[in-house]
């Protein structure tokens, strides 16, 4: 009996802490980043008619160009632009 009697008042305690005044809405995104002045290039293989492989490479590459032209000397994303670049030219053929 004791149990039910802590759930249930647990429970209504969060009931009227939910209902109570309405929290102040925080942007959870942070402040708006200024955009860079990074042109979106196309994609240099033809991607329309190409396998899936070809096309998730493609977008992986572009992903870390675009990482590394923010923080140039990123590591990770040299290595992931020179390494799906060499398979962007393996599977894109």
């Amino acid at each position: 009996m004791n149990r039910i009697a802590l759930l249930f008042s647990v429970a209504v305690l969060l009931v009227v802490a939910a209902c109570g005044d309405d929290p102040v809405k925080k942007d959870l995104t942070g402040p708006a980043k200024p955009t860079a002045a990074v042109a979106v290039v196309a994609p240099e293989v033809d991607t329309a008619k190409a396998s899936s492989i070809c096309r998730a490479s493609v977008r992986t590459r572009q992903v870390a160009r675009l990482r590394l032209s923010r923080v140039p000397g990123d590591r990770v994303a040299l290595s992931k632009a020179k390494t799906f670049g060499a398979l962007v030219t393996a599977a894109c053929k």
